[in-house]
Protein backbone atom coordinates (compact mmCIF):
# COMPACT_ATOMS: atom_id res chain seq x y z
CA UNK A 1 0.00 0.00 0.00
CA UNK A 2 2.85 2.74 0.81
CA UNK A 3 4.63 1.85 -2.67
CA UNK A 4 1.15 2.25 -4.34
CA UNK A 5 0.62 5.72 -2.59
CA UNK A 6 4.14 6.59 -3.11
CA UNK A 7 3.84 5.96 -6.91
CA UNK A 8 0.65 7.78 -6.74
CA UNK A 9 1.97 10.82 -5.72
CA UNK A 10 4.67 10.97 -8.20
CA UNK A 11 2.49 10.19 -10.87
CA UNK A 12 0.67 13.20 -9.77
CA UNK A 13 3.36 15.31 -9.56
CA UNK A 14 4.16 14.91 -13.15
CA UNK A 15 0.40 15.27 -14.12
CA UNK A 16 0.52 19.19 -12.35
CA UNK A 17 3.83 19.94 -14.03
CA UNK A 18 2.12 19.28 -17.23
CA UNK A 19 -1.08 20.76 -16.16
CA UNK A 20 0.91 24.52 -15.17
CA UNK A 21 1.94 24.58 -19.07
CA UNK A 22 -1.66 23.63 -20.30
CA UNK A 23 -4.90 25.92 -20.45
CA UNK A 24 -7.79 23.96 -20.62
CA UNK A 25 -8.58 24.72 -24.43
CA UNK A 26 -11.64 22.73 -24.69
CA UNK A 27 -13.22 24.33 -21.40
CA UNK A 28 -14.68 20.89 -19.91
CA UNK A 29 -13.89 18.47 -17.74
CA UNK A 30 -13.29 14.57 -18.50
CA UNK A 31 -14.56 12.61 -15.33
CA UNK A 32 -14.74 8.74 -14.34
CA UNK A 33 -15.82 6.76 -11.65
CA UNK A 34 -13.53 3.80 -10.83
CA UNK A 35 -14.11 0.91 -8.39
CA UNK A 36 -17.59 0.87 -9.15
CA UNK A 37 -19.84 0.16 -12.35
CA UNK A 38 -22.30 2.50 -12.51
CA UNK A 39 -24.97 2.45 -15.45
CA UNK A 40 -26.51 5.48 -14.69
CA UNK A 41 -26.90 8.46 -12.40
CA UNK A 42 -26.28 11.79 -11.72
CA UNK A 43 -22.66 13.68 -10.18
CA UNK A 44 -22.81 17.04 -8.29
CA UNK A 45 -20.64 19.35 -6.97
CA UNK A 46 -21.34 20.92 -4.26
CA UNK A 47 -19.99 23.73 -1.95
CA UNK A 48 -20.38 21.35 1.15
CA UNK A 49 -20.45 23.32 4.25
CA UNK A 50 -19.45 26.84 2.91
CA UNK A 51 -21.48 29.44 1.79
CA UNK A 52 -22.65 30.24 -1.89
CA UNK A 53 -20.91 33.55 -1.64
CA UNK A 54 -17.20 32.47 -1.96
CA UNK A 55 -17.86 30.87 -5.63
CA UNK A 56 -18.76 31.83 -9.01
CA UNK A 57 -19.18 30.08 -12.38
CA UNK A 58 -19.29 27.02 -10.18
CA UNK A 59 -19.15 23.39 -11.38
CA UNK A 60 -23.05 21.79 -11.22
CA UNK A 61 -23.66 18.49 -11.80
CA UNK A 62 -23.82 15.93 -14.83
CA UNK A 63 -25.92 12.83 -16.05
CA UNK A 64 -23.43 9.74 -15.50
CA UNK A 65 -23.47 7.02 -18.14
CA UNK A 66 -21.28 3.96 -17.99
CA UNK A 67 -19.18 5.47 -15.52
CA UNK A 68 -18.20 8.56 -17.47
CA UNK A 69 -19.39 12.42 -18.44
CA UNK A 70 -18.48 15.56 -19.20
CA UNK A 71 -19.09 18.79 -17.66
CA UNK A 72 -18.13 22.60 -18.52
CA UNK A 73 -15.34 24.20 -17.03
CA UNK A 74 -15.28 27.87 -17.17
CA UNK A 75 -14.12 28.70 -13.55
CA UNK A 76 -12.13 32.26 -13.01
CA UNK A 77 -10.28 30.90 -9.65
CA UNK A 78 -9.07 27.58 -8.14
CA UNK A 79 -12.13 26.56 -6.07
CA UNK A 80 -12.75 23.44 -3.87
CA UNK A 81 -15.89 21.23 -4.38
CA UNK A 82 -17.24 18.02 -2.51
CA UNK A 83 -19.38 15.82 -4.62
CA UNK A 84 -22.65 13.50 -4.04
CA UNK A 85 -24.64 11.25 -6.39
CA UNK A 86 -28.29 11.27 -6.74
CA UNK A 87 -28.39 7.43 -5.75
CA UNK A 88 -26.63 9.41 -2.36
CA UNK A 89 -29.84 10.48 -1.54
CA UNK A 90 -31.18 9.75 1.99
CA UNK A 91 -28.06 8.37 2.44
CA UNK A 92 -25.06 10.82 2.37
CA UNK A 93 -25.58 14.64 2.18
CA UNK A 94 -21.86 14.77 0.66
CA UNK A 95 -19.33 12.39 0.28
CA UNK A 96 -15.98 12.89 2.04
CA UNK A 97 -13.31 13.57 -0.68
CA UNK A 98 -11.93 17.23 -1.51
CA UNK A 99 -11.86 18.59 -4.98
CA UNK A 100 -9.80 21.25 -6.24
CA UNK A 101 -10.40 22.27 -9.27
CA UNK A 102 -9.12 25.13 -11.57
CA UNK A 103 -8.79 26.51 -15.26
CA UNK A 104 -5.93 23.74 -15.52
CA UNK A 105 -8.14 20.56 -14.77
CA UNK A 106 -9.16 18.36 -17.56
CA UNK A 107 -10.02 15.19 -15.74
CA UNK A 108 -11.15 13.83 -12.75
CA UNK A 109 -11.37 10.71 -11.22
CA UNK A 110 -13.29 9.40 -8.35
CA UNK A 111 -12.81 6.76 -6.76
CA UNK A 112 -16.38 5.38 -5.60
CA UNK A 113 -15.31 3.19 -2.52
CA UNK A 114 -12.58 5.45 -0.93
CA UNK A 115 -13.35 9.01 -1.77
CA UNK A 116 -10.01 10.23 -0.54
CA UNK A 117 -8.25 8.27 -3.49
CA UNK A 118 -10.17 10.04 -5.70
CA UNK A 119 -7.55 12.25 -8.56
CA UNK A 120 -8.15 15.57 -10.45
CA UNK A 121 -5.47 16.73 -12.44
CA UNK A 122 -4.13 20.76 -12.62
CA UNK A 123 -2.18 23.42 -11.05
CA UNK A 124 -4.47 23.71 -7.75
CA UNK A 125 -4.92 19.65 -7.18
CA UNK A 126 -0.99 18.65 -7.84
CA UNK A 127 -0.21 21.67 -5.31
CA UNK A 128 -3.01 19.54 -2.73
CA UNK A 129 -1.30 16.36 -3.50
CA UNK A 130 2.16 16.80 -3.68
CA UNK A 131 2.92 20.07 -1.04
CA UNK A 132 -0.11 20.19 1.23
CA UNK A 133 -0.47 16.45 1.91
CA UNK A 134 3.31 16.08 2.75
CA UNK A 135 3.34 18.71 4.87
CA UNK A 136 0.14 17.89 7.20
CA UNK A 137 1.56 14.45 7.39
CA UNK A 138 4.99 15.57 8.25
CA UNK A 139 6.00 13.47 5.36
CA UNK A 140 4.96 10.10 6.45
CA UNK A 141 3.44 8.22 3.61
CA UNK A 142 -0.53 8.98 3.62
CA UNK A 143 -2.87 6.33 2.78
CA UNK A 144 -5.56 7.79 1.06
CA UNK A 145 -8.30 4.91 2.30
CA UNK A 146 -7.73 6.81 5.68
CA UNK A 147 -10.26 9.69 6.60
CA UNK A 148 -7.31 11.41 8.54
CA UNK A 149 -7.47 14.45 6.06
CA UNK A 150 -11.50 14.38 5.55
CA UNK A 151 -11.81 14.40 9.34
CA UNK A 152 -8.94 16.73 10.25
CA UNK A 153 -10.85 19.96 9.34
CA UNK A 154 -14.33 19.27 10.80
CA UNK A 155 -11.89 19.10 13.98
CA UNK A 156 -11.96 22.42 16.18
CA UNK A 157 -8.66 21.51 17.50
CA UNK A 158 -6.65 24.73 17.56
CA UNK A 159 -3.80 22.41 15.75
CA UNK A 160 -5.58 22.22 12.54
CA UNK A 161 -5.48 26.16 12.70
CA UNK A 162 -1.46 26.12 13.98
CA UNK A 163 -0.64 23.94 11.13
CA UNK A 164 -2.66 26.38 8.05
CA UNK A 165 -0.72 29.37 10.39
CA UNK A 166 2.65 27.45 9.12
CA UNK A 167 2.06 26.35 6.02
CA UNK A 168 0.49 29.45 4.41
CA UNK A 169 4.02 31.21 4.92
CA UNK A 170 5.88 29.30 2.52
CA UNK A 171 3.00 28.96 0.26
CA UNK A 172 1.73 32.93 0.28
CA UNK A 173 -0.64 32.24 -2.89
CA UNK A 174 -1.64 29.02 -1.87
CA UNK A 175 -5.49 28.54 -3.02
CA UNK A 176 -5.59 25.25 -0.92
CA UNK A 177 -4.87 26.97 2.19
CA UNK A 178 -7.18 29.88 1.54
CA UNK A 179 -9.87 27.35 0.60
CA UNK A 180 -8.80 25.23 3.83
CA UNK A 181 -9.58 28.16 5.99
CA UNK A 182 -12.79 29.52 4.22
CA UNK A 183 -13.68 25.86 5.71
CA UNK A 184 -12.56 26.05 9.19
CA UNK A 185 -14.03 29.73 9.16
CA UNK A 186 -17.40 28.84 8.04
CA UNK A 187 -17.37 25.91 10.59
CA UNK A 188 -16.13 27.77 14.12
CA UNK A 189 -15.91 30.91 13.25
CA UNK A 190 -13.35 33.69 13.90
CA UNK A 191 -10.44 33.01 16.01
CA UNK A 192 -6.78 34.80 16.53
CA UNK A 193 -5.10 32.20 14.71
CA UNK A 194 -7.57 32.05 12.09
CA UNK A 195 -7.10 35.68 11.43
CA UNK A 196 -3.68 35.87 11.33
CA UNK A 197 -3.14 33.10 9.19
CA UNK A 198 -5.45 35.39 6.72
CA UNK A 199 -3.02 38.24 6.62
CA UNK A 200 -0.14 35.99 5.35
CA UNK A 201 -1.82 35.41 1.71
CA UNK A 202 -0.07 36.92 -0.95
CA UNK A 203 -0.45 40.65 -2.43
CA UNK A 204 -2.19 38.55 -5.44
CA UNK A 205 -4.51 36.29 -3.10
CA UNK A 206 -5.45 39.27 -1.47
CA UNK A 207 -6.51 41.40 -4.74
CA UNK A 208 -9.25 38.29 -5.57
CA UNK A 209 -13.02 37.52 -5.09
CA UNK A 210 -12.26 34.59 -2.17
CA UNK A 211 -9.83 36.06 -0.02
CA UNK A 212 -11.78 39.60 -0.14
CA UNK A 213 -14.77 38.06 0.86
CA UNK A 214 -13.48 35.83 3.83
CA UNK A 215 -11.82 39.06 4.90
CA UNK A 216 -15.01 41.01 4.82
CA UNK A 217 -16.66 38.04 6.70
CA UNK A 218 -13.93 38.04 9.50
CA UNK A 219 -14.51 42.06 9.79
CA UNK A 220 -17.88 41.51 10.44
CA UNK A 221 -17.40 38.13 12.68
CA UNK A 222 -20.02 39.29 15.95
CA UNK A 223 -17.96 36.38 18.34
CA UNK A 224 -14.39 38.07 18.20
CA UNK A 225 -11.30 36.51 20.30
CA UNK A 226 -10.15 39.42 22.43
CA UNK A 227 -13.46 41.46 22.21
CA UNK A 228 -16.85 41.70 24.60
CA UNK A 229 -18.93 38.86 24.10
CA UNK A 230 -22.32 40.30 22.63
CA UNK A 231 -25.50 41.06 24.71
CA UNK A 232 -28.18 39.47 22.41
CA UNK A 233 -31.81 38.44 23.08
CA UNK A 234 -33.21 35.22 24.73
CA UNK A 235 -35.80 33.47 26.38
CA UNK A 236 -35.53 32.06 30.27
CA UNK A 237 -35.93 28.66 31.08
CA UNK A 238 -39.95 29.82 31.71
CA UNK A 239 -39.82 31.13 27.91
CA UNK A 240 -39.66 34.46 29.18
CA UNK A 241 -37.92 37.43 27.13
CA UNK A 242 -34.55 38.49 28.52
CA UNK A 243 -31.20 39.89 27.58
CA UNK A 244 -27.89 37.72 28.24
CA UNK A 245 -26.82 38.13 32.26
CA UNK A 246 -23.17 37.47 32.34
CA UNK A 247 -22.54 35.98 36.07
CA UNK A 248 -20.06 38.03 37.97
CA UNK A 249 -17.17 35.25 37.82
CA UNK A 250 -13.17 35.13 36.86
CA UNK A 251 -14.24 32.78 34.18
CA UNK A 252 -17.68 31.82 32.52
CA UNK A 253 -18.29 29.60 30.09
CA UNK A 254 -20.44 29.95 27.04
CA UNK A 255 -22.02 26.55 26.04
CA UNK A 256 -24.13 26.70 22.54
CA UNK A 257 -26.22 23.30 22.09
CA UNK A 258 -30.05 21.72 21.74
CA UNK A 259 -31.90 19.48 23.17
CA UNK A 260 -31.44 16.82 20.21
CA UNK A 261 -27.61 17.19 19.73
CA UNK A 262 -26.03 13.75 21.28
CA UNK A 263 -22.53 14.77 21.13
CA UNK A 264 -24.01 17.92 23.55
CA UNK A 265 -25.88 15.39 25.65
CA UNK A 266 -22.28 13.33 25.85
CA UNK A 267 -20.63 16.30 27.56
CA UNK A 268 -23.43 17.04 30.34
CA UNK A 269 -21.44 14.84 32.79
CA UNK A 270 -18.22 16.61 32.00
CA UNK A 271 -19.96 19.81 32.19
CA UNK A 272 -21.61 18.91 35.51
CA UNK A 273 -17.89 17.75 36.84
CA UNK A 274 -16.11 21.10 35.79
CA UNK A 275 -19.25 23.06 37.90
CA UNK A 276 -19.02 21.10 40.60
CA UNK A 277 -15.08 21.44 40.93
CA UNK A 278 -14.61 25.10 39.98
CA UNK A 279 -17.65 26.98 40.81
CA UNK A 280 -16.64 27.80 43.98
CA UNK A 281 -13.81 29.28 43.08
CA UNK A 282 -15.00 31.77 40.71
CA UNK A 283 -15.93 29.92 37.97
CA UNK A 284 -19.41 29.71 36.19
CA UNK A 285 -21.40 28.26 33.40
CA UNK A 286 -24.30 29.51 30.73
CA UNK A 287 -25.51 27.64 28.68
CA UNK A 288 -28.18 28.80 24.88
CA UNK A 289 -30.02 26.45 23.47
CA UNK A 290 -30.66 26.92 20.06
CA UNK A 291 -34.14 24.32 19.68
CA UNK A 292 -36.61 24.91 17.11
CA UNK A 293 -40.08 25.63 18.67
CA UNK A 294 -41.08 22.31 18.03
CA UNK A 295 -38.59 20.88 20.49
CA UNK A 296 -38.68 23.43 23.15
CA UNK A 297 -40.56 21.21 25.70
CA UNK A 298 -37.65 18.65 25.20
CA UNK A 299 -35.54 20.84 26.32
CA UNK A 300 -37.26 22.19 28.91
CA UNK A 301 -37.38 18.48 30.34
CA UNK A 302 -33.68 17.94 29.33
CA UNK A 303 -32.35 20.53 31.50
CA UNK A 304 -34.91 18.77 34.77
CA UNK A 305 -33.98 15.70 33.65
CA UNK A 306 -30.31 16.36 33.99
CA UNK A 307 -30.50 18.39 36.66
CA UNK A 308 -28.31 21.43 35.12
CA UNK A 309 -28.44 24.21 37.55
CA UNK A 310 -26.19 26.85 35.88
CA UNK A 311 -28.34 29.99 34.22
CA UNK A 312 -30.40 28.32 30.83
CA UNK A 313 -31.40 30.33 28.21
CA UNK A 314 -33.18 29.83 24.40
CA UNK A 315 -32.23 31.29 21.33
CA UNK A 316 -35.65 29.58 19.38
CA UNK A 317 -34.89 28.64 15.92
CA UNK A 318 -31.53 29.80 15.80
CA UNK A 319 -31.70 33.08 13.73
CA UNK A 320 -29.59 34.51 16.24
CA UNK A 321 -26.88 32.06 16.43
CA UNK A 322 -26.61 32.04 12.85
CA UNK A 323 -25.90 35.76 12.96
CA UNK A 324 -23.13 35.07 15.60
CA UNK A 325 -21.51 32.42 13.40
CA UNK A 326 -21.92 29.51 15.72
CA UNK A 327 -22.34 25.99 12.98
CA UNK A 328 -21.30 23.54 14.99
CA UNK A 329 -22.33 21.78 18.45
CA UNK A 330 -21.62 21.92 21.06
CA UNK A 331 -19.87 25.24 20.47
CA UNK A 332 -17.48 26.26 23.82
CA UNK A 333 -16.43 29.42 24.50
CA UNK A 334 -14.61 31.10 27.65
CA UNK A 335 -15.12 34.62 28.46
CA UNK A 336 -12.87 36.48 30.97
CA UNK A 337 -14.14 38.55 34.31
CA UNK A 338 -14.96 41.69 31.92
CA UNK A 339 -16.81 39.19 29.04
CA UNK A 340 -14.16 39.55 26.44
CA UNK A 341 -13.42 35.92 24.80
CA UNK A 342 -10.51 34.98 25.51
CA UNK A 343 -10.71 31.24 24.47
CA UNK A 344 -12.45 29.59 21.43
CA UNK A 345 -12.20 26.15 19.52
CA UNK A 346 -11.54 24.07 22.51
CA UNK A 347 -12.97 20.62 24.21
CA UNK A 348 -13.75 20.46 28.41
CA UNK A 349 -10.15 18.38 28.85
CA UNK A 350 -8.42 21.29 27.67
CA UNK A 351 -10.63 23.73 29.58
CA UNK A 352 -10.05 21.32 32.74
CA UNK A 353 -6.32 21.89 32.61
CA UNK A 354 -6.36 25.67 32.23
CA UNK A 355 -9.00 25.64 35.09
CA UNK A 356 -6.20 24.02 37.41
CA UNK A 357 -3.27 26.40 36.11
CA UNK A 358 -5.44 29.47 36.22
CA UNK A 359 -7.78 29.26 39.78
Amino acid sequence: MIKSVITLLFAFGTIAVFAQAQTNISGHINGEISSKSIVADTIFFTHGPLDDKYYTNGLASSPLKANHYIIDNNLPYPQMYKIYFASDKNILVWRKGLYFVDATTTSIQTNYLADNCSLVNGITAGEYQNRFIPFATKGVPYDCKSEYLSDLFYNNDYKVDSLLLKYVPQNRSSYVALWLLAGRFSSFGQSALRQQTLVEFSAEIKSGRLWKTLDEDFKNSKIKENETFPQIDLKTLDLIATKLVLPKAKYTLIDFWFARCRPCLDTIPALKKLYAGYQHKGFEIVSISVDETVNVPIWQRRVKEHGLTWPQYLEENNFRINELGIKSFPTFILLNSDGKVIWKDFDLDDLDVFLKKNM
